[in-house]
């Protein structure tokens, strides 16, 4: 059994949401919880203190099948994702008590809620502003229905507070999604400290970027990521064999070379050793994907704890050559637990 829940406050005016059309970041009251089974209907009975006084106090009674204006819920067969806009609640509670009755059981959980302030600065690859919204996921994608996010205002800079936690991604865009540019995204984003995070937004996307380690041989690190760009640009499918298997493939992803690419680990530059091609593969499908491999850093100081990757791809040098424009740029974070192992939280 497990209870996750989390508070977000958005402080932004109407006037500060840029294109709400996109996101508009609410405050809002998420709770996360793993069960046995779910059964129907259950309840959900979330409080919140600050300094000691409750300022939020509310029940929900779930009913399969059913919504409501009041939440929002994502269930499966023995989970759910639950978030409720709560905005009439000013200022963030140091503590949250959630409890769930179901099924003739009851379930609890007390959380002690912290939090982080992230700020930076979105532009595109010739460093110009790019005013956007960065949305929070903690649970896996999340949705629409009350954002944790922020825009930042006309000149790309963003300042928000958000709890802290394991979060599954950002996202960073505007409207001009799928039409000229595609989203940066964070993954594996371990939320634990105050921390600055400079994005840039490009016509394609570093997707579901996911580091380990060889920890028997070579010193190197490993990353594998799926680009893609703007269909408008490239959108092919055929057919391949891969592993005795005829799949399709949908092949919306830039042709990368070694030179086309930078990893910093911290903000230091890693070398790149190779870049090699390989295949995201499903029931019947397939979608082109890269193994990155870098050297490690040599001092203990600057491996052992959190570390934040930094990919880019940008082959403005190779442009004619190929016939495209494709850049993007995307990060994840881990913990290295000794000197000589990787350990992902």
């Amino acid at each position: 059994m497990r209870i996750d829940a989390w508070w977000f406050e958005n402080k932004q005016t109407e006037n500060e949401i840029l294109q709400p059309e996109l996101g508009f970041p609410k405050t809002q009251l998420g709770v996360y919880a793993e069960l046995d089974e779910l059964s129907y209907p259950f309840r959900i009975i979330a409080s919140a203190k600050k300094e000691n006084d409750e300022i939020y106090n509310r029940e929900f009674e779930i009913v399969q099948g059913e919504t409501s204006e009041a939440f929002e819920i994502t269930c499966g067969d023995c989970g759910f994702l639950f978030k409720s806009v709560t905005e009439e609640i000013k200022g963030l509670p140091d503590e949250m008590a959630v409890k769930i009755i179901m099924g003739g059981k009851e379930y609890s959980e007390t959380i002690k809620c912290e939090y982080a302030q992230f700020h930076g600065k979105i532009t595109d690859f010739d460093g110009k502003p790019y005013p956007a919204v960065v949305a929070f996921r903690r649970i896996a994608f999340g949705t629409d229905y009350a954002e944790m996010a922020v825009w930042s205002n006309n000149e790309g800079e963003y300042s928000v507070i958000v709890p802290k936690g394991l979060y599954n991604n950002f996202f960073v865009c505007d409207h001009g999604y799928g039409q000229t540019v595609l989203e940066n995204w964070s993954w594996n984003m371990l939320v634990d400290r105050d921390e600055e995070h400079n994005f840039k937004i490009g016509n394609g996307e570093v997707y579901s970027l996911s580091p380990w380690c060889n920890n028997g041989g070579g010193r190197t690190m490993f990353f594998w990521f799926r680009p893609m760009i703007l269909p408008s640009i490239k959108n092919n499918n055929y057919e391949a064999e891969i592993n005795g298997e005829k799949r399709t493939v949908n092949d919306i992803s830039p042709e990368l070379d070694i030179s086309d690419i930078g990893v910093t680990l911290n903000g230091k530059a890693l070398k790149v050793i190779s870049l090699q091609s390989i295949y995201e593969t499903g029931t019947d499908y397939a979608m082109p994907a890269y193994i990155l491999q870098t050297e490690r850093p040599g001092k203990a100081s600057e491996v052992v704890g959190k570390q934040t990757v930094i990919v880019e791809y940008n082959n403005s040098e190779r442009k004619d050559q190929i016939g495209y424009l494709a850049q993007s740029q995307g990060r994840t974070q881990f913990y290295f637990n000794d000197f000589f192992a990787l350990a992902l939280k």
